[in-house]
């Protein structure tokens, strides 16, 4: 079993690393696949993701667009100056969710080698892990760590049915969130050394809170169809997540 974990982890790094600009970009960018987009889904704490042809990058200050239809030979495409302390970058259909210390930007890929800002909101300054889908955003804000300089640990829920403007409908306190991640009507979200936190979001503004993965510092996660692959401080803990709701353990990976 031990093998088989250390085979996946390994093949979804190298995907993501190393297939990012390849032959097969005119399918779906180079992660793990969604259940709920059909696109794929990289951690909620990742730097660059790909969707179809085109390889998305964001730095400290911009989002850079890259064209990789022709894979021995990537074009920058294009790129916008967001701010300052860009941390983050969560594809889903024709959006890209953009995390920053100090706010949240949702982009448009109608056109993706330009992908065009259609809103944004600001938060007191803390580390910004972000997720959503076609309605709903999941923003955590964390205080601990990175110099994030804030005393805020929340999960901050909006509405983006109107991507233009953001609106805050719930916040749900923390002790010290990371990552997080969905997968049908769950939300996992990684607290730190307080556990993996397993949300109800049948419906999507008002988080129900189920149950609480204890014993690891949890940082990251990524839905892999039926397989929750969580990235701990010292390695991978794996989950069966055939009832999303229930996550059940089938494997661990050290690094």
């Amino acid at each position: 079993m031990k093998k088989i974990l250390s085979s996946l982890v390994v093949i979804l790094i190298l995907t993501t690393m190393i297939a990012s600009c390849s032959k097969d970009g005119a399918g779906n960018y180079a992660a793990a696949p969604d259940n709920n987009s059909g696109n794929g889904k990289s951690g909620s704490m990742a730097r660059f993701t790909m969707v179809g042809n085109y390889l998305y990058i964001v730095d400290l200050s911009s989002l850079k667009a890259y064209d990789c239809s022709d894979p021995e030979n990537p074009k920058l495409s294009g790129s916008t100056y967001l701010s300052w302390n860009i941390e983050t970058i969560y594809p889903y259909q024709d959006k890209l969710f953009i995390g920053s210390s100090n706010g949240m930007y949702v982009f448009s890929l109608e056109d993706p080698a330009n992908p065009k800002m259609e809103g944004s909101v600001s938060h007191v300054r803390a580390c910004d892990p972000v997720i959503g889908n076609d309605t709903v955003a999941y923003v955590t804000l964390r205080s601990f760590g990175n110099n994030c300089g804030s005393t805020t640990n929340v999960l901050n829920v909006y509405n983006i049915k109107n991507s233009a403007q953001p609106v805050l409908v719930n916040t749900i306190e923390m002790a010290s969130p990371y990552g997080l991640g969905m997968s049908d009507t769950a939300l996992y979200v990684c607290d730190g050394t307080s556990g993996l936190k397993v949300y109800n979001i049948a419906n999507a503004w008002q988080p129900e809170l189920v149950k609480t993965i204890s014993g690891f510092d949890f940082q990251d996660v990524i839905p892999y169809g039926d397989i929750l692959i969580s990235h701990i401080a010292d390695g991978f803990h794996f989950f069966d997540i055939s009832d999303p709701l229930e996550p059940v353990e089938t494997g661990v990976v050290n690094d």
